[in-house]
């Protein structure tokens, strides 16, 4: 039976598994957006429905997010992260052969409750493991692999999606979370670990949650992380959409052009994470805002399909920086004894922000155009940075 202070080549065997699932289970966001045409073909939905293709996923999150956090806390991160993975080939397994909305949205919300226990548990693993004063850094690996799997969802839909069959990048997905829960069986630790000592900040309790969650100290780096969830919901909806409809580009083509966003956006995690150990988080997320601000615009004056390529690697990258400052940000707002709480929280926040952005682009692309969400984006992060910039409580405790 593995124990919770693995020694060197356990440790690294338990972090491939946690961070392999944390690139997993991000994916499964975004993984239909390069679908989104042909599923708009089949049922003759509008996009205010084809947003909710996408939000359906985070809706579970949403609701229960907080009570798998504290779980995690009492039971341990092994159970929740294997019975995780279970449900995640459960929900892709329904995505694959559903033959209406319904059925679809069914598979993306069993999708969503299995991504909460294994995304909450994997982080917190990560959290768990990290060497002293390199929580940052740790921390920004795994948002690596979340940004991996943010932007190289929507690459694997649309690559084997538009190549293979629409099945296709479902069953892969099926088929990865078997793998890793096998392997996760064998490696992962029992148990809850020490917590050492005592809390960092207010909130580590749990009680109040919402009003813990509207602290000062706690609401600046939570409200960095609804926006940059929601900048990813809105771009995983509106550009293959807008490519489809614009410039007539497939799948394979969208899918790729994440892919080329991806195959960068795991250069800025660790390294805004090492920044903000160093210097402070708040800087950090203040240039990864700005710079999603840049790919909006970015996005809305190159019209080409290069153009949009270029765009879309400054975005990944901006999101890498954004969350690389945040979350660690956000984490150190809870007591150690907690992590299971702060994570369980951080994928409430996420959700709210991933449900928000395709619901809101949804309803702007319809009602204006896919340049009005990107405009609307930059306006946000221009708002962001001022905020940002002369505020000051809610600074990260490093």
């Amino acid at each position: 039976m593995p124990s919770y202070s693995p020694d060197t080549g356990s440790r690294r065997l338990v972090l491939t598994v946690a961070i392999s699932a944390i690139a997993l289970e991000t994916s499964l966001l975004g993984l239909v957006a390069p679908l989104l045409p042909e599923i708009e073909e089949r049922t003759g939905v509008g996009d205010a429905a084809l947003g909710l293709a996408l939000a359906a996923y985070a809706i579970p999150i949403m609701l229960i997010s907080i009570p798998v956090g504290r779980l995690a806390d009492r039971i341990g991160r092994r159970p929740l992260l294997l019975t995780g993975l279970v449900l995640t080939g459960v929900g892709s397994l329904l995505i694959a052969y559903s033959e209406s909305l319904g059925v679809l949205l069914v598979g993306r919300a069993v999708q969503g409750i299995g991504s909460t226990g294994s995304w909450v548990a994997a982080l917190t693993v990560v959290s768990d493991l990290a060497r002293p004063g390199r929580k940052g850094e740790a921390i920004g690996f795994a948002l690596a692999a979340n940004s991996i799997g943010g932007i190289g969802g929507p690459a694997l839909g649309g690559i084997a999606g538009g190549q293979i069959s629409f099945e296709a990048p479902f069953l892969i997905v099926t088929g990865i979370a078997a793998a890793m829960f096998t392997l996760g069986w064998f490696v992962l630790p029992h148990g809850v670990p020490d917590a050492g000592g005592g809390g960092e900040a207010p909130g580590g309790d749990g009680k109040g949650m919402l009003a813990t969650l509207l602290r000062p100290i706690v609401l600046v780096p939570a409200s960095v992380m609804v926006a940059g969830a929601a900048f990813l919901g809105a771009i995983d909806f509106v550009v293959p959409l807008d490519l489809d409809r614009r410039l007539g580009t497939d799948e394979t083509t969208i899918g790729l052009l994440f892919a080329a966003a991806a195959s960068l956006d795991a250069i800025g995690a660790p390294i805004a994470g090492r920044a903000g150990d160093r210097r402070g988080r708040r800087p950090v997320a203040i240039v990864g805002v700005a710079f999603v601000g840049l790919s909006g615009v970015l996005l809305t004056v190159l019209g080409t399909l290069a153009g949009a390529a270029v765009a879309l690697i400054v975005f990944g990258l901006a999101q890498s920086i954004l969350f690389g400052g945040a979350v660690p940000w956000f984490e150190e707002t809870f007591a150690r004894s907690s992590r299971g709480l702060a994570y369980g929280s951080l994928n409430l926040v996420y959700a709210t922000g991933y449900t928000i952005g395709p619901l809101i682009a949804g309803g702007l692309l319809e009602a204006a155009s896919a340049d009005a969400v990107y405009l609307a984006m930059t306006a946000v992060c221009i708002a962001g940075v001022m905020w940002l910039s002369t505020r000051r409580d809610g600074e990260a405790l490093t």
